[in-house]
């Protein structure tokens, strides 16, 4: 078989398989419906290990529109949907978001976030889903300061910390993983 056929097999091959992946589509939930699309990887070569607690905390992102969702929110529900998937209890993962700058605003209340940006925040829901699930919610101090924010403008969730940089390194001395 000559170089060009077996490259063209396994092209072939990867494009079918590709295709599987695609048509089956990712999945919402469990943990939080309707965010946090998540695909099924049945065939991984690691487990996931029993009992294991994941301890993360997500530096939020910020998106420049502010009338789309935060893409980092959305990281987390999909990390909360792709464990629960696959049999993680939600008491097995604890989960911290920690927003500073410009992801602050994705802590607003809905009538802050209209009077800035002229829309309800269209985080809210999504904020509300993942705390229920037990995510935990942090706002930089200093980024409120800086931006002219005022604490009752934050979320019901949200708690305010002396900075992010206290809490990345407060949750880190306590065993959480950063994820970005």
């Amino acid at each position: 078989m000559s170089m060009r056929n077996v490259i063209a097999a396994f092209l072939g091959t990867v494009l079918l398989w590709s295709l599987q992946v695609v048509a089956e589509g990712p999945a919402y939930g469990p943990a939080i419906e309707g965010y946090g699309p998540t695909y099924a990887i049945d065939d991984r070569d690691v487990s996931l290990r029993d009992g294991f607690v994941y301890n993360a905390v997500f530096d939020a992102a910020a998106n420049p529109d502010a009338t789309k969702l935060n893409t980092g929110l959305v990281s987390v529900a999909r990390f909360l949907n792709m464990h629960a998937r696959n049999g993680v209890s939600l008491e097995n993962m604890n989960i911290a978001v920690v927003a500073h700058g410009p992801a602050l605003k994705t802590l607003l209340t809905d009538d802050s976030y209209s009077s800035r940006y002229g829309i309800d925040n269209p985080n809210t829901e999504l904020v509300q889903r993942l705390q229920a699930a037990g995510v935990s919610f942090y706002v930089c101090g200093q980024s409120l300061a800086f931006g002219g924010f005022g604490k009752e403008e934050l979320v019901g969730p949200a708690r305010l910390a002396l900075s992010a940089m206290t809490m990345m390194t407060e949750l880190q001395s306590d065993g959480y993983a950063l994820l970005r």
